[in-house]
């Protein structure tokens, strides 16, 4: 699951950018080269991705394998797939069998994390396991209670239809750390205009 996840991550970069090369891949995906090549290979098997062209490398290095999404992957409608499935799975249903189904999503994704009773080894495993989600995540001490903070929502274009998405987080957190959590900032922009969410982490 997280393998295939990757791969869409690496479709929706190629989407943004246009153009790029394995290493740009890498450095984007916080992988490795050879990692990156791996993923780039089964989506040029599967179609979804081309190459193009070569980019000369400043220095003595053989030149890099320039890579675009192909015709067919341009034209997906995931998004728009993802989006209907939730719409089909969560009707009619009360707010409080919402929860449950998203709490259920939740204890899927984790259900092979071993874990510990102190709370700043649970929030690294918690930064590991996101981080492989490519949430872009990572946690700030306060006096009073720790924040995580998502640099990245993979939810962000179908968000608006399903805020309720946001709840999914809210519970992966929260089976993690065995803390309540509360979301408090919802795609906000900083002082350089980079958008994240907050987490506040609460006490047992």
């Amino acid at each position: 699951m997280w393998m295939a996840n990757t791969r869409q991550l690496i479709l929706e970069f190629l989407e943004s950018k246009q153009i790029c090369t394995a290493p740009e891949i890498a450095r984007a995906m916080s992988m490795t080269s050879a990692n990156a090549r791996h993923h780039i290979s089964i989506l040029v098997d599967e179609g979804a991705i081309v190459e193009i062209g070569k980019r000369r490398s400043k220095g003595r290095g053989r030149p890099s394998i320039l890579y675009t999404l192909s015709g067919h992957a341009q034209q997906h409608n995931l998004d728009q797939l993802s989006s209907a499935l939730l719409d089909e799975l969560l009707f009619g249903k009360t707010p409080g069998e919402v929860a449950q189904v998203l709490n259920s999503v939740a204890e899927r994704f984790l259900d092979d994390i071993t874990f510990t009773s102190s709370l700043t080894q649970r929030l690294y495993k918690v930064i590991l396991r996101l981080n492989e989600m490519h949430y872009d995540a990572r946690w700030e001490a306060r006096a009073d209670a720790p924040y995580l903070i998502f640099g990245f929502c993979p939810y962000a274009k179908i968000l608006p239809e399903h805020p309720e998405l946001c709840m999914l987080d809210t519970y992966l957190i929260e089976t993690l750390l065995a803390r309540p959590t509360k979301q408090i900032d919802k795609l906000a922009k900083d002082e350089r205009g980079a958008v994240y969410c907050r987490f506040l982490i609460g006490k047992r």
